[in-house]
């Protein structure tokens, strides 16, 4: 069981680990070579937490099986199940596609020979970037759960 619980915490830390740079590299920048520096690394970065914050879901439904942590509906467990998939509701309904629609702004922008960003690319700038801290907000309610297990 030990070597469950050392993988749950691994895949914890690096599949969400990587995810709490991702508003410091999101950094309000007006150079659209900058701009889109970033969102390319954020891009790449981001299977890192698809793949291992997947491990992390599917190590902890089976610590809870397989272990005496309390069934699915002890306020810690289900709690982080609700959060979790609140979170995966925030990246999947609000994230994901605000962050295409500021590739597809960024890319029209490229090719429009713009050197800079414009308010409305700006606008989707900060947009992805609240959307990754409310995901990484939830993300820590999720660990202080995991911590004080309240019951």
């Amino acid at each position: 069981m030990e070597w469950l619980v050392f993988l749950h915490v691994v895949a914890a830390v690096v599949g969400l680990g990587p995810a709490y740079a991702f508003p410091l590299i999101l950094k309000k920048e007006k150079s659209l070579f900058e701009v889109k520096r970033m969102v390319d690394l954020v891009a790449r970065l981001e299977v890192l937490p698809k793949i291992f914050g997947g491990l992390t879901l599917l190590s902890g439904l089976l610590l809870v099986w397989l272990g005496n942590y309390g069934t699915y509906f002890t306020l810690w467990i289900g709690g982080a199940l609700v959060l979790f998939i609140l979170a995966e509701v925030v990246i999947i309904a609000f994230l994901t596609p605000a962050a295409k629609k500021l590739s597809a702004a960024l890319s029209e922008l490229r090719e429009q020979g713009a050197s800079e960003t414009d308010d409305h690319s700006q606008g989707l700038l900060t947009k992805v970037r609240k959307y990754h801290i409310i995901a990484c907000v939830i993300v820590v309610v999720i660990i202080a759960f995991m911590v004080v297990k309240p019951i």
